[in-house]
């Protein structure tokens, strides 16, 4: 009733403040389901970790064609059979997102997220390593895709993370980096991370200023979908 009375020119300024109450309403929800404690916590991360059922999440929540179509755009600027390293890759990335020709590893530490990229029957090599100590060799890599890892990651561990991808990529090989960032103005945002098996969401400045000691950052840019992201495009200093 309240926004016909609206379309009509009644009640605007009643339809803001209802429609205001709403979201405040929504947002006090949000919160008090995140404080649910570390049962609900523990239960939701167990079941995530599931290959299968953290994929349908990826597709339900829709924000992997949203992140996938930026690595897209510039995974079609690489040299002839480029070698592609996905760090922390979990259940690999769609190779519809390869350049032909190419070699992609997905690495990641989870054993159980490679089980799952195995069982896509996908080409490509899976392996297991630490995204702060490659199991690679120097200058070997034409790019480094870094997809929602840093939020996983300790204050120390972050800096490795790009000291090595810089250090296995070929000169004028590139680093493709999307992360979440910390965003408390949004609710959605908190409740999401309140869920997320990542404990470390990061400010914008420090995720770019990360970046740029290892990398010179040939594109930024930061957008929203849920959480609020970066997406970073660098060439080894």
């Amino acid at each position: 009733m309240c926004r016909r009375r609206c379309e009509k020119g009644g009640y605007a300024g009643a339809c803001r403040d209802r429609d205001s109450e709403d979201e405040s309403n929504t947002e006090v929800e949000a919160d008090r389901f995140c404080e649910q404690g570390p049962m609900l916590t523990d239960i939701l991360h167990r079941v995530v970790s599931n290959p299968t059922i953290y994929d349908t999440v990826q597709l339900v929540v829709g924000v992997s064609p949203h992140l996938d179509r930026r690595l897209a755009a510039n995974l079609g600027e690489t040299p002839a059979r480029p070698t592609i390293l996905d760090v922390g890759g979990g259940t690999g990335l769609p190779p519809s997102l390869w350049p032909a020709g190419a070699t992609y590893v997905c690495m990641d530490i989870d054993p159980v997220k490679l089980a799952g990229f195995r069982r896509k029957d996908r080409p490509g090599v899976a392996l297991r390593g630490d995204a702060t100590h490659l199991p690679v060799r120097t200058g070997s890599v034409d790019v480094v895709v870094c997809k929602n890892v840093t939020h996983h990651l300790r204050d120390a561990q972050v800096p490795p993370l790009f000291q090595e991808s810089a250090r296995v990529l070929k000169p004028g090989g590139r680093m493709l980096f999307i992360d979440a960032v910390r965003a408390p103005e949004r609710w959605r945002s908190r409740a999401l991370w309140r869920f997320d098996r990542g404990a470390h969401p990061r400010l914008v400045a420090t995720l770019r200023q990360s970046m740029a000691a290892r990398f010179d950052i040939a594109h930024w840019e930061v957008f929203a979908y849920y959480h609020r992201y970066v997406f970073g495009v660098g060439v080894p200093l």
